[in-house]
């Protein structure tokens, strides 16, 4: 077993990797079911108490009787009730927050700071892997990221949102795809970082941020927040949750196994994806707030089939485009 294990560093590295992965979305997932909904009980209360405590200081009731407009500002941003209010300012606190990271991610990466060693090294390691019999796996992986695969998503997504009558649905999965796939076109064009050396499958586009990675969260995590949104059930909401992030997180490393992408590219990638995300779930939310989506309906038998039928056609479409344009690839 040693011997094997020594033989097959890296293969078993990976493995590794995708065995913490899955066991910690396990973990989080029976944490969230068991104890989601009173820790954010807590939470809410401790947050209720905190507000009226600060609200009663002898310092903050002064300034509120000096500035009482400044004050009206901000507690309408951590007013609860409606979308203007707390919501919107926790995602633009956390867009804000993912900027700042990426930007010192393009920082590290532009002036060849440890990250960049590392990239080397794990672009080093996973071209042992060329010939393993994992990378055709990896390869039907990563198609799911692929433009025609993505677009057929999309199509299918917006004629299931027609056909429930949900319309304005599409606007946010628009918002989150196409947004997403221009920054990270102009971030490539402005960087123009090469790809790995020993890459598998030859792109013709620059490396920074990988657009596989970035699409994995734009539209497979606008898809679990569908499914989370038209979903009733807490657990259920919990486990379309794990399996969004199981799936993004499966494609992004994909890339870095076929040695499409450098680590750093990835990482990137999750970020713009993210960013993009959350600015297209804000305008879903804003538009829900407006009355435009109503997420509680009765799903038909003719619609769960026609949800079925979308998720075939995307599965025999992954496999003709890594048939037909992946796989031949490898030689």
């Amino acid at each position: 077993m040693i011997a094997f294990i020594q033989e097959n560093q890296q293969l078993f590295s990976l493995a590794m990797a995708l065995l913490c992965i899955v066991v910690f979305l396990w973990v989080l997932q029976y944490v969230l079911i068991h104890y989601g909904k009173p820790a954010l009980s807590l939470i809410s209360r401790g947050e209720l108490w905190l507000r009226g405590h600060i609200a009663r200081l002898p310092l903050i009731t002064r300034l509120q009787d000096k500035y009482p407009v400044l004050f009206g500002f901000i507690a309408k941003r951590f007013a609860r009730g409606h979308f203007s209010g707390l919501i919107l300012t926790v995602l633009t606190l956390l867009n804000v927050y993912i900027l700042a990271v990426f930007a010192g991610l393009v920082e590290d990466v532009v002036e060849a700071d440890s990250i960049v060693t590392t990239d080397l090294f794990v672009s080093q390691h996973m071209s042992v892997l060329r010939e393993s019999g994992i990378i055709d796996i990896f390869v039907l992986i990563t198609s799911l990221g692929s433009t025609p695969v993505t677009c057929l998503i999309v199509v299918l997504t917006a004629i299931l949102c027609m056909v429930v009558r949900r319309p304005y649905v599409i606007i946010g999965l628009l918002v989150s795809t196409i947004g997403s796939t221009a920054f990270t076109f102009v971030n490539k064009m402005v960087f123009q970082r090469a790809r790995p050396v020993d890459i598998l499958l030859h792109e013709h586009t620059y490396s920074f941020p990988s657009g596989h990675a970035t699409v994995s969260i734009a539209l497979y995590g606008f898809l679990g927040y569908m499914a989370i949104r038209f979903s009733s059930r807490f657990v259920r909401q919990v486990r379309l949750l794990s399996l969004a992030v199981l799936l993004c997180v499966l494609i992004g490393l994909s890339r870095i196994v076929l040695n499409e992408h450098y680590l750093s590219d990835v990482l990137g990638g999750f970020l713009v994806g993210s960013l993009w995300l959350i600015i297209a779930i804000s305008v879903t939310e804003w538009l829900t707030a407006r009355g435009k989506i109503n997420w509680h309906m009765s799903w038909s038998k003719g619609q769960i089939s026609l949800v079925w039928l979308g998720v075939i056609m995307v599965f025999v479409a992954t496999l003709i485009y890594a048939n037909m344009y992946q796989f031949p690839l490898l030689g």
